[in-house]
């Protein structure tokens, strides 16, 4: 089954952009403790130099605000594209095509998100339960028995 191609549209702001996990994505995920992060993944910054010309490309995290900069700087240092921290706690989209790259705590509205942890929801779920289950290491025929 193809997915539906997601143009940019006017009416929808969230058309225009793309949403980037950091860690395990992007970067190595070897762990984050006391801000370090990994070197980029492989292709990963190619991958992000081709998204950012032709959508607005955001770098989302579950890290602290705090550690925000140093990704910022990380990105620009890799990519060689101009990156900065979300100045605004209340930001729904990004949607400047061609960069800056948006670095942000919060996950914008976006055509689509690549993530290490995501599981596609394709509007069945069955399916999808399943392979959330699968993942979080809970067998599906008993979780579907206890409900």
């Amino acid at each position: 089954m193809h997915r539906p191609v997601i143009a940019p549209r006017s009416d929808s702001p969230a058309s225009h952009a793309v949403g980037l996990d950091l860690d395990g994505t992007l970067a190595v995920d070897d762990g984050w403790q006391g801000g370090r992060i990994g070197l980029p993944q492989p292709g990963a910054m190619d991958a992000l130099r081709l998204l950012a010309r032709h959508r607005a490309v955001f770098v989302y995290t579950a890290r602290p605000r705090i550690w925000l900069p140093e990704i910022a700087d990380w990105i620009t240092w890799y990519s060689g594209i101009a990156a900065f921290v979300d100045p605004s706690p209340e930001r729904a989209y990004w949607t400047s095509i061609g960069g800056p790259i948006l670095v942000t705590s919060t996950k914008l509205g976006a055509a689509a998100y690549v993530d290490d942890r995501a599981v596609h929801h394709a509007g069945d779920w069955t399916d999808t339960l399943a392979t959330l289950t699968r993942a979080i290491g809970l067998g599906y025929a008993s979780t579907v028995a206890a409900a």
